[in-house]
Order: C-alpha cells, then sequence, then structure tokens
C-alpha cells in the first residue's frame, strides 16, 4: 500500500454530515448541480466506511458562505468549552490521497494547492497544510486503528448565525445518523453561539 492509497478517517462536522453534500467532493457536481461546482476527486471512489463520532474540538457557526449565503460551520481548534454538548461529526474511510482533494475543495483551490505531509498527523500534532480560511489538519485518536484527522482554521472568521439551507443540510445529515429532530435542533443551537 502506497502512502496515498493509505487508508484515513476524515472526521467531518458541518455539512459534511450529509452523505450526498460529502459526495461531492469525490464524485464531483456540476455548477447547476445542487451543492454546485465542485472538480470531484482524483479518485472518486465512494468512502469504504462512516460513523458518527464526536469532535473534540469547538465548532460554531460564522463568516459568510457565497456558495451558502451565510454563515457556516468552523473549527478554532483547541479545546471545546465545557459547557457546550459535544459536537456531532461524521467520520469517513477514504484515502490519503483523497484528503488532499477534501483540503482543497473546501478552501476552493486547485488540487496542487493543498501540501499534505507524507502521512496523515499524528494524534494531536497540527499541520498547516493550505492557503486558506480552512488551512489546519489536527490529528485526531485512531479508529480501528487507522490515522483520522478533522479540518480547523488558524484564523476562523467571526461568529455569526448560520446560512438557512446550510443549516437545513446539517440537520439532515444528523437526521442520516439516527439523531432525532429534537436531539438535531439542540445540537444546531449549540454551534450558534450568535444568539
Amino acid at each position: 500500500m502506497t502512502a496515498t492509497s493509505e487508508p484515513v478517517w476524515y472526521v467531518a462536522y458541518g455539512s459534511n454530515l450529509l452523505e450526498s453534500r460529502f459526495l461531492a467532493y469525490l464524485e464531483g457536481c456540476p455548477a447547476d448541480g445542487r451543492w454546485g461546482h465542485h472538480p470531484g476527486a482524483a479518485d472518486p471512489s465512494r468512502p469504504t466506511g462512516d460513523r458518527r463520532v464526536v469532535v473534540p474540538h469547538p465548532v460554531v457557526f460564522g463568516g459568510h458562505s457565497v456558495r451558502w449565503g451565510g454563515g457556516c460551520c468552523f473549527c478554532p481548534g483547541g479545546e471545546p468549552p465545557a459547557d457546550r454538548l459535544p459536537v456531532v461529526g461524521r467520520a469517513w474511510r477514504i484515502t490519503w490521497d483523497q484528503m488532499a482533494d477534501v483540503v482543497a475543495q473546501e478552501n476552493g483551490r486547485a488540487r496542487p494547492d493543498a501540501h499534505l505531509p507524507a502521512r496523515p498527523p499524528a494524534d494531536g500534532e497540527v499541520v498547516r497544510v493550505v492557503d486558506g480560511v480552512i488551512d489546519l489538519l489536527i490529528g485526531m485518536p485512531p479508529i480501528d486503528g487507522e490515522p483520522a484527522c478533522t479540518l480547523a482554521s488558524t484564523s476562523p472568521p467571526p461568529v455569526g448565525p448560520p446560512a438557512p439551507r446550510y443549516r437545513e443540510t446539517l440537520a439532515a445529515g444528523m437526521a442520516e445518523m439516527g439523531l432525532s429532530a429534537d436531539e438535531a435542533e439542540r445540537h444546531l443551537l449549540d454551534l450558534d453561539h450568535s444568539r
């Protein structure tokens, strides 16, 4: 197995909780498609696994995304506040090569603009991988003995309310993972620090 085909668990939050949304990064999506233009990955293979996990870092709504028409989720890294709910995440089992495509597209960049290390970061290791808003990879505890990581921001945008369509996408992703409507709503309210 080469380093690029090594499996890694990408721990997603935000809109990538929803399978069809995340697949746009791998399979691509046309400009007039549901998720707007995404070139997709060099290897468009679907994830070989997924599961609900907790993101051990704070995640909040903020900024203003042109794609969504309002705020979306950002992770500044660090320790989560004790007074907040555990952040709902979804771990997708992809390849390290596909992770480079995900990083680039999360930042609206071309694949060569993402500079990932040869192998996924170790648990607790933080690596700057792209010139963009979502510029960090944070290593997490392995899942089933395989590396795991999430994306974060060195300088996240200011806290702000979520775009309605973005919020609906998160709710749909949480429902896909088995959360009730009430559970999802509690988690969505907890991500909104603008209230």
